[in-house]
């Protein structure tokens, strides 16, 4: 392993050292036409090139003070003086250093494939392996990339698989929400002997939910390939009304299997929900899941799953058992735009036929690494569920007989800056918007859901 993380690290020297970040600028900056501005370029270029002859001698601290005079105004010259700083630190082990240097040249530009896999291997180096796969991935998408570099980044991409055995990960968000009982306002009346009878739906509420989501996993190193692999996971949401307060559990153990292009685990889960501060519902089930790197920019994860569930107040209608799937796809479109598709399938039959359905589910997302440290991602997706069983609702002043058929659309978009963060922790903010249609008008509802939430950042 040491070995194969040396010649990854070393790969530094493949994407030319001295000028490849140069390559990848825009044209200079045009500056204004007087001899003041002709003198203070060439002597900018110079210390350049004096401070590459102290690095080539050794002479990192006098390089970096060199460096180290002021910012130049012209912005390629800047990247390339950044660039060099980030170089020296490199050198000199400050890999904390190195990488908020780095993030300055993201600044300015966030698509040179160089930085970003330089900054990749430096996540590589401290072990942080999301950080580090995320900005690979990137990288790769550069229709540039030499041939060497996407040979090295693919091993280092096995490495990570090898070698991430444990990851902790948490969001904490503060969400003002419209309707947080997920219902619409209106009378449903029905024709009687009597007269016309009419009852008030509930109307939506407004409530502020405080909602924390941690989790993470831990792998026993069996073999080479083979992992004993645990991941767990909290949720939970509070609310001023306390009946909307959930927690939810899980928990899965299995092996792991991993090989050159992707993984393998097999796992029994376990789960458990309380809403309202009573219990509600608990699973034992099992799952399979796989990764796979289809090609340099496309990468798929697959979900396959089995879970009977068991509901502690409604065991005599809702007791019962749900299989299906989810897949996801990531693509890298270029080093700072990607896109996620989304979809998936559950079948849920229950003791009750009532409430036995089918769930398929679709997403695209798009994400995009903005100048200033700006990142945005939104996502529109599609549910469409059917019942199997006919309920009793009121529809044209009668009771009938409908089966259920619901189509829920959803819209969010998420904002978040790197540059403004605590201990590596960002604030990123969300808002969604949710649309669920029927054909029983009494499940329908609109909501809208603001979320500032706080990360780790990438």
């Amino acid at each position: 392993m040491k070995r194969t993380a040396t010649i990854i690290f070393g790969a530094l020297l493949l994407f030319g050292a001295q000028n490849a970040a140069a390559k990848e600028t825009p044209e200079k900056v045009s500056e204004p036409e007087n001899k003041t501005a002709n003198v203070l370029t060439v002597k900018h270029a110079d210390i350049l090139h004096f401070a590459k002859e102290l690095m080539a001698a050794g002479k990192l601290d006098d390089a970096r003070t060199a460096l180290l005079v002021k910012p130049y105004q012209n912005r390629e010259l800047e990247i390339e003086r950044l660039y060099l700083l980030a170089q020296i630190a490199t050198l000199q082990k400050k890999y904390d250093e190195a990488i908020d240097i780095y993030y300055l040249i993201l600044n300015y530009q966030p698509n040179i494939a160089n930085i970003r896999f330089r900054l990749a291997l430096l996540y590589l180096r401290q072990e942080s392996w999301m950080r580090a796969d995320y900005h690979f991935r990137l990288t790769l998408a550069d229709k540039n990339l030499p041939k060497p570099v996407e040979h090295t980044i693919k091993n280092a991409l096995q490495y990570i698989r090898k070698n991430k055995n444990w990851s902790l990960w948490f969001n904490f968000a503060v969400a003002p929400d419209n309707n947080v009982n997920n219902t619409t306002a209106g009378e449903q009346c029905v024709m009687t002997q009597f007269g016309v009878l009419c009852n008030t739906l509930d109307k939506p509420e407004r409530d502020v939910g405080l909602n924390l989501a941690a989790g993470g996993h831990y792998e026993f190193k069996l073999g080479e390939h083979w992992r004993l692999r645990n991941e767990a996971m909290i949720y939970t949401a509070r609310y001023d009304d306390k009946q909307y307060d959930d927690v939810y559990l899980y928990d899965a153990l299995g092996p792991r299997y991993i090989h050159d292009r992707g993984d393998i685990f097999l796992g029994v889960t376990a789960t458990r929900r309380y809403l309202g501060h009573k219990a509600y519902n608990y699973s034992v089930g099992v799952k399979f899941e796989t990764n796979y790197d289809i090609t340099k920019r496309l990468a798929a994860n697959l979900e396959l799953h089995e879970t009977p569930t068991y509901y502690d107040d409604y065991d005599k209608i809702l007791n019962g058992d749900v299989k299906g799937g989810r897949l996801r796809l990531f693509y890298a479109l270029n080093a700072t735009q990607y896109l996620i598709f989304k979809t998936g399938y559950e079948y849920e039959k229950t003791k009750d036929r009532v409430y036995t359905n089918n769930r398929t589910s679709y997403a695209i997302g798009f994400g995009t690494e903005l100048p200033y440290g700006f990142h945005i991602y939104a996502e529109p997706s599609l549910q469409f569920t059917h019942y199997k069983g006919a309920r009793w609702t009121v529809k044209d002043y009668q009771f009938e007989q409908i089966r259920e058929r619901d189509i829920t659309r959803r819209y969010a978009i998420s904002v978040s800056n790197r540059n403004i963060s605590l201990w590596d922790i960002v604030p990123t903010l969300t808002y969604s918007y949710t649309d669920k249609s029927s054909n029983i008008w009494q499940r329908e509802y609109k909501k809208s859901l603001i979320e500032l939430s706080l990360q780790k950042r990438f």
